[in-house]
């Protein structure tokens, strides 16, 4: 988790999941408290090949898209693009997803994380005794 806050900007990272199982949630966002600005962009155990890109502004007022195609084992280019009026995504310069309805603007740190689910839908079950890991090899961000 960053020490400084950030608001509109270009928020670029490359990552990679190793062991992509069942029961987990690998993640670059934004966050402020009660999801007040909230954007992600996840990866879950569950599904290996996509990422889900979601903003938030409040705990009820969201959009969610998710992309599949992208093998979570493989490095990969991340870049988030906010802005007043929309949050869009990108995964190795392809615009994936542009969303323009609940865009927050309170000023929030970046986080990376990587933490462990249990249910049917949501990051899948838990598969135990497996080692599982979240690589970060670049992070930048360039202010609107």
């Amino acid at each position: 988790m960053t020490k400084r806050t950030f608001s509109y900007g270009t928020f670029e990272f490359t990552s990679r999941v190793a062991n992509v199982l069942s029961g987990s949630d690998s993640s670059g966002f934004l966050y402020a408290p009660n999801s007040a600005t909230e954007i992600d962009m996840e990866q879950v155990g569950n599904k290996p090949d996509a990422v889900d890109c979601t903003n938030w502004k409040g705990v009820s007022n969201f959009q969610d898209t998710e992309i599949t195609g992208f093998n979570q084992g493989n490095s990969h280019a991340f870049k988030i693009v906010w802005a007043p009026t929309h949050v869009d995504w990108y995964v190795d310069g392809q615009l994936v997803v542009s969303h323009t309805q609940a865009v927050p603007s309170t000023a929030a740190p970046f986080l990376f994380n990587m933490w462990g689910t249990n249910k049917s839908s949501w990051g899948g079950v838990a598969t135990t005794g497996a080692t599982r890991y979240m690589y970060i090899s670049t992070f930048k961000y360039t202010p609107q």
